[in-house]
């Protein structure tokens, strides 16, 4: 679904309850995965919902889509280990794995409404691994996206957050940059950079994420930016 890019605000609709793509990370006690593969994972698995066949007009899960992405667009990330995760693999939605992490998109829906075994995973991040701010890019290709220095997120938040950059970017870039990515096997960079770095980014990227004030930080706050590196 590529196209034109910009920016645009991460927000929910404004009602008793809201539609919502929820994402879950598997994150078991033993070797957790890092929060950039948790944020890579998370953009993998919401590209892989929309793009399946189910989300499409003659498919099962295009309603639920359509009306979610048709929407201002809301994404909550949960979290599972062991047997809470296996049976949060049984609502409709589509895992991925990517650097050792596991994400799962599921079927947008009301908020309050989440099947039991998905509702049971618990949103409240616990702490991963330290972040390492850099001062300038890594040499990389394929999609870049940068999480901002500028407010305090947690890995969910932040996974969320990337989670809306990567689809933006996918459905808005030049149809060329995508199918170049998809022939490279989807690679993608997440990258916490410095806030002078931050600055030179925003004067740069096509995505630019705002969040909607719903949880952890201000409404407005620009979180992520997302744009490809050839």
């Amino acid at each position: 679904m590529p196209g034109r890019t910009g920016a645009v605000t991460d927000t929910a609709e404004s009602s008793d309850s809201p539609l919502a793509l929820q994402l879950a990370a598997r994150v078991e006690k033993i070797d957790p995965p890092t929060t950039a593969a948790i944020c890579a994972a998370a953009v993998l698995a919401t590209i892989g919902l929309l793009e399946d066949e189910r989300s499409q007009p003659s498919g099962i899960w295009f309603d639920a889509v359509s009306a979610w992405n048709g929407a201002r667009i809301r994404k909550i990330m949960r979290r599972g280990r062991g047997a809470s995760w296996e049976r949060a693999q049984e609502p409709d939605g589509v895992t991925v794995q990517r650097n050792g992490a596991e994400v799962r998109a599921f079927v947008p829906g009301p908020l309050d409404q989440a099947p039991a075994p998905l509702a049971k995973l618990q949103i409240r991040s616990t702490p991963l691994d330290e972040i390492e701010q850099i001062d300038e890019l890594p040499a990389t290709t394929g999609l870049l996206i940068a999480v901002t220095p500028e407010a305090e997120m947690s890995w969910g938040k932040q996974a969320a957050q990337c989670a809306h950059a990567g689809q933006w970017a996918w459905m808005k870039s030049d149809p060329a940059d995508v199918a170049r990515w998809n022939d490279a096997g989807r690679p993608i960079s997440i990258v916490h950079p410095t806030t002078v770095l931050w600055a030179d980014l925003v004067e740069q990227a096509p995505i630019q994420i705002h969040d909607g004030g719903f949880t952890e930080i201000p409404a407005g706050t620009k979180t992520a930016l997302a744009f490809w590196a050839w």
